[in-house]
């Protein structure tokens, strides 16, 4: 008798088959396997658009760099909090700059940082608006005095609309 959790590798591996990510060799032979009750790892989907894989920090922080000034589609909250914490590893690196007397140094380095780096910010948090199925035009809230920026922080944490919405398909799912 197969159990829910073999029922749900083999369609995951149909998906896989299906996208082009895995042959059928490589299908039939797994497929045999979890229908012989061994517990087998299904090869994990690579996500389409580029997107790094899950586990890759590292690519996740970097991503809104690659999509630099891109304000169409969708990204997931892991894309925009660990492009965020990289920001914020900077200011801090330009905090300890200032503080060990290197306050020119660290003026210098925050002012590129910010020319440099605005452009993929605002990018990022207009695809986390659409991704909620809201418009980018909610970023405008960043320029309320004040509150504007904790709307915006309180929207980033909301999760994104399930499934394909009129930006694009759903990050989770691709």
């Amino acid at each position: 008798m197969i159990d829910d959790e073999s029922l749900k590798n083999i369609e995951k591996l149909h998906k896989l088959k299906a996208d082009g990510i895995i042959t059928e060799e490589e299908f039939t032979k797994t497929k045999e396997k979890i229908l012989e009750g061994e517990r087998v790892a299904v090869p994990k989907q690579k996500p389409v658009g580029g997107e790094p894989a899950e586990d890759d920090w590292y690519g996740w922080a970097t991503l809104p760099l690659k999509r630099y000034a891109d304000f169409n589609g969708r990204s997931g909250r892991k894309e925009y909090w660990m492009f965020h914490l990289v920001l914020l590893a900077a200011a801090v690196m330009c905090a300890v700059l200032a503080g060990i007397g290197l306050g020119m140094v660290a003026a210098a380095l925050l002012v590129v940082a910010t020319f440099g780096l605005i452009i993929p910010y605002l990018a990022v948090q207009v695809r986390r608006f659409h991704d909620q199925d809201k418009s980018g035009w909610f970023a405008l809230f960043n320029l309320i005095p004040y509150v504007g920026w904790l709307v915006v922080y309180i929207f980033m944490f909301l999760p994104g609309a399930a499934g394909d919405n009129q930006y694009g398909p759903d990050p989770k799912m691709s």
